[in-house]
């Protein structure tokens, strides 16, 4: 073992893939399903990071700003949804099954497999806070800003072209 905490970190990558499994064919997308699980992964990812970098300020700045960007979106998400309950979700047996498939190969890769994490980090080059701001990176944090300012110029459009805030309240 090359670090007290590599069976830590197998783990937590394995939980990474199983949400990202679970993203992928999760039939009830709403917005408070999706934001449950960003903050489930940005949880995962963040603690990840930490074991790795041991570094907390860098993983804390992090989570605060996902979690206020999570906040906005939610507050946008709820002025324009409907004030229904939706019980569309229902366990299939096909998603259990492909679910499972995927965590037995999961499992396999990552716990039969030796070398498939290295843990010798004596750089943390590429794990540096400014990488986002660097060439191949900037393009994602410009997007990931657009889609913000772009989803607050448009909801507040539609709360203005009305007059009133979206969501009824009915008592």
């Amino acid at each position: 073992m090359n670090s007290p905490y590599e069976f830590l970190i197998k783990f937590l990558f394995y939980l990474l893939m199983i949400l990202i499994t679970f993203i992928i064919f999760n039939k009830n997308i709403s917005p408070l399903n999706m934001m449950m699980n960003l903050i489930l992964f940005t949880l995962i990812s963040l603690l990840l990071i930490y074991l790795i970098t041991k570094k907390s300020m860098y993983c804390f700045m992090i989570f605060i700003s996902i979690i206020s960007g999570n906040m906005i979106m939610f507050l946008y998400f709820t002025s324009l949804i409907n004030n229904y309950y939706n019980k569309s979700f229902k366990s299939n047996l096909k998603f259990l099954i492909i679910l499972f498939l995927f965590s037995f190969i999961m499992i396999m890769y990552l716990f039969l497999f030796k070398n498939i994490i290295n843990l010798n980090y004596s750089t943390h080059i590429s794990l540096m806070i400014y990488k986002i701001y660097t060439y191949p990176l900037f393009i994602v944090t410009f997007i990931l800003i657009t889609y913000l300012l772009l989803t607050l110029l448009f909801s507040m459009k539609i709360c203005l072209k009305k007059n009133l805030p979206l969501r009824k309240i009915k008592n």
